[in-house]
């Protein structure tokens, strides 16, 4: 059963749904679910004031005043208003966890590679065991397939099961996969502005909404760990144990895997995989002396643009700066019929990606919105002043080109004012994800 967009809660409205592990500012909304525990949602502990719901305890989070109708001083949480406020005043309800099993049955119309068979199968024993691993897998490898063994096993073992994601728009293309797979399974999508449709043993939804619940999940699946803002937000990272039952698994996808989540678990416990699902090597990035100058054309830039065109090409075109990257857009747009540009305010972005997958644009002017999450063929990307971008965002800027199999190359251009150290690793984290792949036999020679 789907619940993509709220469409499928319409007819669900009569049913009330359950919420189990959730923490609720409502409690007529309850049936027969058990409060665990009662509380005003923010409290002051050992002198200082924290969230139950984002447990956040930085001072800058709270938000003091006096009310003259309560004669009391509020106190609420300005870090996670979004998903309900938290004050000093009013009660919150913490629901108990329930499991309940499914068949967690799933269709796959291919067969898995032997490299995806190999992280399916370790990925299943984390499961079984209730251990946590880091899924270390260059772009494009199919991650996504393997862990559906994984999810098959939990939710028939009667795990709570939860598909994070820092991105909105990773969530929305993870959950049509997943629930084109799982058909059978009664699947929340959650992120903002869509509600809850069924009673929360199986959702795919942004980090975010993970405050929502307490000693939950009993596997957690977060893809995309190193994205923004899951990295360097506190209070999300501890959102996801906060989530998670005592004895729990979790799942850390990526293709950057951050030195400090390689800190928290051994060596052994990173599966790491090299190859991509064709069986073709990870193109590798070229560098070019270039200084864009973007209140003039350059001809040496047109000129890629234009040969990209010619050669029916679809070009990303990554800049690090928004107000740069407008400049160079009206810059061009004359000379370039089918450009674009996109970021991550733009009210028009999922159109514009849109319009870009339908051959409407040919060059797409980005931040590195679109670093993550995209995938379509005949793509190539040009990065411009790539002295300025660190090396996890180069190597996920390259992982966009070459992802699918009846493309399986491409170019991989960083424009630069000077190779920086940064460059050279990302190139050559690349080489070595093949040469690992070569000498494993998962990809061609």
């Amino acid at each position: 059963m789907l619940c993509l967009f709220g469409v499928a809660c319409l007819f669900l409205e009569v049913e009330l749904i359950k919420y189990y592990g959730r923490l609720i500012l409502d409690k007529t909304l309850l049936t027969d679910e058990i409060i665990d525990k009662i509380s005003t949602g923010v409290i002051k502990k050992h002198n200082q004031w924290q969230c139950l719901q984002c447990h956040t305890k930085a001072p800058r989070h709270f938000y003091h005043y006096d009310s003259t109708i309560l004669k009391k001083e509020i106190v609420y949480c300005r870090n996670c208003i979004n998903l309900g406020r938290m004050d000093n005043i009013k009660p919150i309800y913490m629901i108990k966890s329930k499991n309940v099993a499914s068949q967690g049955t799933y269709q796959l119309d291919f067969k898995l590679t032997e490299q995806q068979t190999f992280a399916s199968v370790a990925v299943l024993k984390a499961i079984k065991a209730y251990e946590s691993k880091i899924l270390y897998a260059v772009t494009g490898a199919g991650k996504t397939e393997m862990i559906f063994e994984g999810i098959h096993y939990a939710r028939h073992r009667g795990d709570n099961v939860a598909i994070v994601s820092p991105r909105v728009d990773v969530v929305i293309e993870i959950s049509m996969r997943i629930q084109k797979a799982f058909s059978l399974e009664e699947i929340d999508v959650l992120y903002q502005g869509q509600k809850q449709c069924f009673d929360g043993h199986f959702i795919i939804s942004t980090v975010h909404q993970l405050y929502r619940f307490k000693s939950h999940f009993d596997l957690i699946i977060i893809d995309e760990v190193d994205a923004f803002p899951l990295a360097m937000d506190q209070s999300l990272q501890e959102a996801i144990f906060h989530a998670s039952k005592t004895r729990h698994c979790h799942i850390f996808m990526t293709a950057t895997p951050p030195r400090q989540l390689l800190n928290t678990l051994n060596q052994s416990d990173v599966i790491t995989l090299p190859a991509r699902y064709h069986r073709q090597h990870l193109p590798v990035p070229c560098f070019k002396y270039f200084k864009l100058k973007q209140h003039k054309i350059q001809y040496t830039l047109l000129k890629i643009l234009k040969k990209q065109i010619a050669m029916a090409r679809y070009t990303l075109v990554f800049f690090d700066n928004i107000n740069l990257m407008k400049t160079a857009y009206q810059t061009y747009k004359k000379q370039i019929a089918s450009l674009t540009y996109v970021y991550s305010q733009d009210a028009l972005r999922f159109k514009k990606v849109n319009d870009l997958r339908n051959g409407k644009y040919k060059i797409i002017f980005t931040t590195t919105i679109l670093e993550r999450g995209f995938t379509m063929a005949k793509l190539d990307v040009i990065v411009c002043n790539s002295q300025n971008f660190n090396k996890h965002a180069l190597i996920q800027i390259a992982g966009r080109v070459g992802r699918k199999i009846e493309a399986p190359t491409g170019l991989v251009l960083f424009l630069h004012e000077g190779i920086t150290l940064h460059m050279l690793k990302a190139r050559k984290t690349i080489v070595n994800m093949n040469r690992l792949a070569l000498k494993k036999k998962w990809i061609d020679g």
